[in-house]
């Protein structure tokens, strides 16, 4: 019984050191300063032919592409091209007051009980125009894909 016991107490005393390690202080984060990155001519010029009149903050993807996000009539928007300056995609993030009339009447009327919480329409040169809209049916959250017409694509 005597061993039982030590053994208990040993293992408490240990177990107590343990726990009882001090906290190390936080390591505090490095702010680096973003530094605007600048576009080549080529690019910047289809980006013009493109979306005349707009500035445009450019980042690069991890593709190498270079992306120009801007807002244009309140909707967010991100255009990417290539480094030769060929134009690939535009997305642009709508909200449900501001999707249009075809793409929400189309949502709602295959999903009547849903509620619009945002969309994007994606436009790449390899296939036509859509809207991926995101919508709350019944507690499930659902990604709708439907064209600028209103017809969904199932």
């Amino acid at each position: 019984m005597k061993k039982l016991v030590f053994i208990f107490f040993v293992a408490l005393v240990t177990s107590g050191t343990t726990f009882a390690q001090k906290k190390s202080a936080k390591k505090s984060k490095k702010v680096v300063a973003k530094t605007e990155m600048v576009a080549p001519a080529v690019v910047k010029e289809s980006f013009q032919q493109n979306f005349a009149g707009t500035d445009a903050r450019w980042t690069k993807n991890y593709g190498g592409n270079w992306v120009a996000n801007f807002t244009k009539d309140e909707v967010k928007t991100a255009a990417e091209f290539d480094k030769d300056g060929k134009w690939l995609a535009t997305r642009s993030n709508y909200t449900e007051a501001n999707l249009p009339p075809a793409v929400a009447t189309g949502v709602k009327a295959k999903y009547p009980t849903a509620t619009i919480k945002d969309g994007w329409k994606i436009e790449r040169s390899d296939v036509a125009s859509y809207y991926k809209v995101n919508i709350q049916d019944n507690g499930t959250e659902k990604a709708v894909l439907i064209n600028e017409a209103g017809t969904i694509a199932e």
